[in-house]
């Protein structure tokens, strides 16, 4: 797994946006697949409340407050189905971005061909990150299905991961994100799958 280290600042000189710095993260791929599994079953338990979530404001109390009782819901089936007799710990995104891909993979289109479709579309961001996140949505649709095609955890996900890594700062001085921020591969494919969930939901993709 690596890590990205982006200096998106609006008002640098463009040699500093030039690549983002990877660094070495500690690889957790069972942890990474299994929160893949409860995301998807979560979707399957409670579609309508995941659907709702997902296209709120996240920096909203009401959004926090919602995930974490979704993910209460849930837990007696999805838990033991996705980590046995263990214990799920992870982040609100990385929940998030696995029901996000779960609901998109569950439409028979092609996702890259569904962003291309609503790519113009006006859709608020909510964070610095989440405006370079619909920006690598709407620029890299082949990149982006390709990298949720791919196992959490796993080599070919961070080759796919590489391509989105290289347009980051392109995104980040676009959005004028004035903003430093560290994102590991996971954060950043959980970024992506929640800001392109939310691209399509509400821009009256039908498959969303």
């Amino acid at each position: 797994m690596k890590r990205f280290l982006i200096l998106a600042l609006a008002t640098a000189p463009s040699a500093a946006l030039a690549q983002p710095v990877l660094m070495s993260a500690p690889p957790v791929p069972e942890a990474r697949v299994a929160m893949e599994v409860f995301g998807k079953c979560a979707v399957e338990r409670r579609p309508g409340e995941a659907v709702r979530l997902l296209k709120m404001d996240f920096t909203s109390t009401a959004y926090r407050t919602g995930l974490r009782k979704l993910s209460e819901d849930v837990a007696r089936d999805c838990a033991r189905r996705s980590f046995g007799a263990g214990v799920m710990r992870s982040s609100d995104l990385l929940f998030a971005g696995a029901m996000a891909e779960a609901l998109m993979e569950a439409e028979a289109a092609p996702l890259n061909a569904r962003l291309v479709r609503i790519a113009a579309s006006p859709v608020k961001t909510f964070s610095a990150t989440d405006a370079v996140a619909q920006c690598l949505a709407r620029s890299l649709p082949d990149q982006v299905a390709a990298l949720f095609g791919t196992r959490p955890g796993s080599g070919a996900e961070e080759a796919a991961a590489a391509p989105l890594a290289e347009v980051i700062p392109v995104c980040a001085r676009a959005g004028g994100v004035a903003e430093s921020f560290e994102l590991t591969v996971p954060a950043v494919r959980a970024m992506i799958a929640t800001a392109a969930f939310r691209l399509l939901a509400n821009s009256g993709d039908a498959n969303a």
